[in-house]
C-alpha cells in the first residue's frame, strides 16, 4: 500500500524526499502496525560517492503514539544503490590510474595508459574493517587472460559501514550496484532528524 499524501507529509516532516509503502490493511496501519514496510530515500549526497537511493525494509514496524512517537523496527535490512552516472562524475574529478564500471556480472576495473587499454579485472566485493574492497576474480592484461593480478585490490568509493551492519546481499545490474545490509532491531523517536540518525547507524561517516 502506498499513499502520495503520506509521502508528501513524511517528506515535509523529515525534510527529505521519501516514499513509504507497506503491506496489510488500513486498520492495521491505524493501529500503528505495519507489515512488510519499506522507506526509500532518493538522491542521497555523501562526502564520498553520491548514492542513487537508500531503502530501509523491515518485516514489521510498530508506531507507538507519544510526544515524540516511537518507531520500533523488526528484522531491518538497509539497501544502498550506486549508479554509473554518479560513479562516472566522481571518477571525473580525479586522475585515477583505473576506471570502474558497473556491469551485470560485477564491478569491472579498467586500467589504461595514454588511451591504450592495459588490463581489465572482474571483481568480487568484500567488506574489510567496514570498507568496501574489490578483489579481482578474473583478469586480462593486454587482452590476454592472466592470473598475475589476483593479489591486487581496489576500493569502492563509499563511506565505511558501521560494525553492526552485515553485508547480506549484492545485486549487480548494468549501470547499477545495490548492496543490502542486515542490522539489529531498533527503536527510534520520530523527529525531523530520524533519517539522519538511521544513516549514521549504517554509514557513520556519511556527509
Amino acid at each position: 500500500m502506498r499513499s502520495d499524501a503520506i509521502d508528501q507529509w513524511l517528506s515535509s516532516y523529515l525534510e527529505l524526499p521519501v516514499k513509504l509503502s507497506f503491506e496489510g490493511s488500513v486498520g492495521d496501519a491505524l493501529r500503528g502496525t505495519f507489515e512488510g514496510v519499506a522507506l526509500e530515500v532518493g538522491g542521497v549526497a555523501t562526502a564520498w560517492l553520491p548514492l542513487e537511493r537508500i531503502a530501509l525494509r523491515a518485516a514489521r514496524a510498530t508506531l507507538t503514539p507519544g510526544l515524540p512517537a516511537v518507531l520500533a523496527v523488526e528484522e531491518p535490512v538497509v539497501s544502498i544503490a550506486v549508479g554509473q552516472r554518479d560513479l562516472d562524475r566522481w571518477q571525473g574529478r580525479f586522475q585515477l590510474p583505473f576506471r570502474l564500471s558497473l556491469a551485470a556480472k560485477g564491478v569491472i576495473v579498467h586500467t589504461e595508459l595514454a588511451g591504450v587499454a592495459l588490463s581489465e579485472f572482474e571483481t568480487g566485493l568484500e567488506v574489510v574493517n567496514g570498507w568496501f574492497v574489490l578483489r579481482p576474480r578474473r583478469a586480462s592484461i593486454l587482452g590476454i587472460p592472466s592470473q598475475l593480478a589476483s593479489w591486487l585490490r581496489a576500493y569502492l568509493p563509499l563511506p565505511p559501514i558501521s560494525p553492526e551492519a552485515r553485508l547480506s546481499g549484492i545485486d549487480h545490474a548494468a549501470g547499477r550496484l545495490t548492496l543490502h545490509f542486515a542490522i539489529s532491531d531498533f527503536e527510534e523517536k520520530v523527529t525531523p532528524g530520524m533519517l539522519q540518525r538511521l544513516r549514521k547507524r549504517l554509514l557513520p561517516w556519511m556527509g
